[in-house]
């Protein structure tokens, strides 16, 4: 326990100068990563500030700083090449997330909230207990407890003209308490990322044992996929990813949120804290991270198999070469003997022209007779054919990232919501070609959703889902 990177950054000689630029530079900015510029830049700016009060202190330079932080050894930063980036990016590591999260619970409060942890406790026990019970009777029981006991709050609602609400003191501590979950969860994230590449690490090295076939690597690779997958974080990190992708949720939240905000008892500190606003933005973010580091299993994998395939050919050639060196001493005494050489088993070659050429039947059943066409086109048919609409997807492009501009991320019904297509389903292919040209949006393979064009003649099609990310 005394070896966490928490503990070690918390007793580390520049502990404090640490800690403070840490949460300046991501928790108080509410920042995931800094580009390697910007974050030299900012604990130059820090360590003047520290120097002015501390002349003398901390002598070396933003850069030596930075990479002492990243070394294997403490663990206070990660630094690493992001996607489509052009310089090096920090982030904190899990050490420093505790760390960090640790001395924010430190921080004065006006009061500790009591009440609303206690009855999260006793609704969390129940909600298991419920939902732990295979008895059918007993459920259908519990959840007709349930709702005679909204009824019996409707009926008392009614007859008094009264709706209990909460205190202003029950609404803070209960708004509190979710801010808090909230910082927590990414804080946890680091431990999630993590988690995903040591298990990634193990798969790597047991690859490289030597003697493995393709046929093991692969199966190896799709055991370990399928591990992870069912393993508790993967489980609980597939859940959790299906849940913030879902734009309905997403879409309650906001409206939920933007409604708690509006509530006039609410703490006007804990109303301006970003945390809530950048929530599902952060969490986004995250989470393209965690599969970032399932995808490389499957780069590793390629990577491995080429490596393979080079090892086996370079292992023909040798052999060759040993035959073509025992040959040539008897080039010109060859044995006698009929038999030389012989081969166990020999395998059944296969060749394209081997196959036999197509033969058409003796007799084709048709379902009706055969409509010969004239070859001629008509000019109606011309017309229709210049009549046709194109995609502008520059304009769909414009119209995708102006929406993005007031929300981290948006579905393609938001979009055609908004400005339903005037060139039917044309309009919605451009859409879908927009997505599929960046790969922060996500066009899905297993799901579908289905887009009624609107018209003289509407028609329903069945399309990918579509998400749109800022």
């Amino acid at each position: 326990m005394l070896d966490h990177p928490a503990v070690n950054l918390l007793r580390a000689q520049n502990g404090a100068m640490l800690l403070g630029f840490l949460h300046r530079t991501f928790k108080a900015q509410h920042r995931v990563t800094v580009p390697e510029s910007q974050m030299q830049a900012l604990l130059e700016l820090y360590l003047e500030e520290v120097r002015n009060a501390e002349p003398g202190a901390y002598p070396m330079t933003p850069s030596q700083y930075l990479t002492n932080w990243c070394e294997e050894g403490r663990g206070f930063l990660r630094k690493y090449y992001g996607e489509d980036s052009t310089e090096p990016v920090f982030e904190l590591t899990s050490g420093a997330e505790k760390a960090l999260l640790w001395l924010d619970q430190l921080s004065h409060t006006e009061f500790v909230g009591t009440e609303s942890r206690l009855e999260s406790i006793f609704s969390g026990l129940d909600e298991i207990l419920k939902n732990s019970n295979p008895n059918v009777e007993e459920r259908v029981s519990q959840m007709q407890q349930e709702i005679d006991r909204l009824r019996a709050q409707i009926d008392g609602i009614r007859a008094s003209g009264v709706a209990p609400t909460y205190t202003p003191v029950q609404l803070n501590e209960r708004y509190a308490r979710i801010l808090a979950t909230a910082r927590e969860l990414l804080g946890d994230f680091r431990m999630v990322e993590e988690n995903f590449k040591k298990i990634a690490q193990d798969i790597a090295e047991q690859q490289a044992n030597p003697g493995l076939t393709k046929g093991a690597i692969v199966g190896r690779m799709l055991d370990a996929d399928e591990a992870l997958k069912n393993s508790e974080q993967g489980q609980s990190f597939y859940g959790f990813y299906r849940l913030l992708l879902a734009t309905e949720r997403q879409q309650q939240f906001r409206a939920a949120l933007e409604e708690v905000l509006s509530l006039p008892h609410l703490n006007a500190a804990l109303r301006s804290s970003p945390v809530l606003n950048q929530l599902i933005a952060n969490l986004l973010a995250e989470g393209e991270k965690v599969l970032e580091s399932h995808q490389r299993m499957s780069t590793n994998l390629r990577r491995v198999l080429d490596t393979t395939r080079v090892k086996d050919r370079l292992k023909v050639l040798e052999l060759i070469q040993e035959i073509q060196a025992a040959a040539l001493p008897l080039r010109d005494n060859p044995p006698e003997d009929e038999h030389v050489m012989e081969i166990e088993d020999v395998l059944d070659s296969f060749a394209a022209m081997g196959r036999p050429l197509w033969q058409p039947p003796p007799e084709i059943a048709l379902a009706k007779d055969v409509q010969v066409a004239d070859d001629t086109i008509s000019k109606e048919d011309l017309r229709q054919f210049a009549n046709l609409s194109r995609i502008r997807l520059a304009e769909l492009r414009s119209r995708v990232k102006e929406m993005l501009s007031e929300s981290s991320s948006l579905s393609l019904f938001e979009v055609l919501d908004k400005y339903p297509p005037r060139d039917g389903m044309l309009e919605v292919i451009g859409y879908i070609m927009v997505a599929l040209e960046n790969p922060r949006h996500i066009v899905t393979d297993d799901e579908s959703e289905t887009v009624t064009i609107p018209g003289p003649r509407a028609r329903t099609w069945r399309i990918p889902k579509v998400i749109f990310y800022r």
